[in-house]
């Protein structure tokens, strides 16, 4: 019996001391390191969901879940203008335009047309020319601007990137010209910016690089049938296995097409989203990596062609600071209206006298300069004709001009006639050092003769 319970305090005191040592193989386990992460279990974090402002682009997009809005600018639709601005139109710019005087007949003697402006009739006909190529009419409207505003515009490159966030579209917007501003022309605010900047740059104790945008357009050219045209041939469509032609899918890509052309073609999405990628140039000092983000207000424009009634339409918005900060931060919503208004007007190219005028009132001040709207420009090469220079406004007489394009109808084509001058034939059947008009004319002049063929004084043969 004695035995017994010995036995059984012997068993209670090893059970006690293994628990003790298994507590204290858990504590040392505890406080060391795993010696291996592959038998321990990952945690799983799950992603916190970031609740957006109201009215925000995010929030936007959300309002319109049902419709595709994230997409690239050339699949944009009308949807996409009424979310983001609106198109307001102006009346058209018909002034400057010469009168007709009633005192000069229309076949009486006509001064020949200056160069300049043949040159100008040369470029509209090959604008508003139904065959003509895009490359002619993008070639034809540079060399239009430079005629009519020398040394205001500088080209530059036509392919744009455009940024949402932190995500970033390159060549999303492709213009078949754009041009900013020439490199005398640096605006007051810019420079004054840029010296507030290393002020405070230095005031700090610290220098840093300043950077400036160096892509900075202000107007763009977009050429409105070769953008239909790539809109009705830009889905790639694949042939059956077999390779016959496969028109169920060709009949799905044409109906997708028609939904990118808008209702009202001078009201093209496009526009809306080219203004937007030219003014995000100027506000990122580097546009591939995003930083540099300095907003303001923008003004832009863009000019396209109408055929229907011969005339330029030029487009002019001011792409404000929220409107860029709604782009940069999709998920908050800016201070301010981020609304965009697009204003735009007719300019007709007919009489070519005053198109220089009525296009620079419609482009603005500070993209083409001062404008002289009480003199009409007539591009006349030799200034010292009186008869053409010393005519106001309201004496340019379109019976003095040629007919070639300066008031006719737009469908007719030009007749060129070459300059003439006039052969001084006086010059060479007298001397320049007689006078005929005076009363010794004969004798005076056969004394002179005679003295010069005794001395002979001062001819070195």
């Amino acid at each position: 019996m004695r035995h017994t319970i010995t036995m059984a305090s012997k068993r209670q005191s090893t059970v006690k001391l293994r628990e003790a040592e298994m507590n204290t193989e858990t504590d040392t386990d505890c406080d060391s390191p795993a010696p291996s992460s592959k038998n321990k279990r990952r945690k799983f974090q799950c992603r916190k969901i970031k609740s957006v402002e109201v009215g925000s682009l995010y929030d936007i997009l959300h309002d319109s879940s049902g419709s595709a809005l994230y997409v690239p600018p050339f699949c944009w639709t009308d949807q996409h203008t009424r979310l983001l601005g609106r198109f307001v139109q102006l009346p058209p710019q018909n002034t400057p335009t010469p009168t007709i005087t009633k005192s000069l007949s229309p076949r009486t003697a006509r001064p020949e047309t200056p160069h300049k402006l043949m040159e100008i009739i040369g470029y509209l006909d090959t604008m508003m020319m139904e065959g003509s190529s895009h490359l002619q009419q993008s070639n034809s409207i540079q060399a239009l601007l430079e005629v009519l505003y020398p040394d205001r515009l500088s080209r530059t490159t036509g392919e744009l990137t455009m940024r949402c966030g932190s995500d970033r579209y390159s060549n999303a917007i492709r213009c078949q010209a754009m041009w900013k501003c020439g490199s005398g022309l640096r605006s007051f605010d810019s420079a004054t910016a840029s010296t507030s900047s290393l002020a405070e740059s230095l005031a700090i104790g610290r220098f840093t690089r300043i950077m400036a945008p160096y892509n900075t357009p202000v107007l763009a050219y977009i050429s409105r049938t070769h953008l239909n045209f790539m809109r009705r041939n830009c889905f790639r469509i694949l042939p059956f296995p077999d390779g016959s032609f496969n028109h169920v899918i060709h009949r799905l890509q044409q109906i997708r097409s028609r939904k990118l052309i808008p209702e009202n073609p001078d009201e093209d999405q496009y526009i809306l989203a080219t203004m937007i990628a030219m003014a995000q140039q100027h506000v990122y000092a580097g546009m591939f990596t995003g930083l540099g983000f300095a907003p303001k207000d923008i003004r832009v424009s863009v000019i396209t062609i109408s055929r229907d009634d011969a005339s330029f339409i030029v487009y002019t918005a001011v792409i404000s600071t929220a409107f860029l900060n709604l782009f940069r931060y999709p998920d908050k919503a800016p201070p301010g209206d981020p609304k965009i208004t697009v204003e735009y007007r007719h300019v007709p190219v007919w009489p070519v006298l005053g198109l220089k005028e009525r296009l620079g009132q419609a482009l603005g001040r500070d993209i083409v300069g001062d404008v002289d709207l009480t003199r009409i420009e007539t591009f006349d090469v030799d200034e010292s004709d009186s008869n053409i220079l010393d005519k106001e406004i309201d004496a340019v007489s379109l019976s003095s001009w040629p007919s070639v394009g300066l008031l006719r109808n737009p469908n007719t084509p030009p007749r060129v006639t070459p300059p003439k001058r006039k052969v001084l034939s006086e010059v060479f059947n007298k001397s320049f050092s007689e006078d005929r008009d005076s009363a010794d004319f004969p004798s005076g002049l056969l004394a002179k003769r005679r003295c010069l063929e005794e001395g002979r004084v001062g001819v070195v043969r």
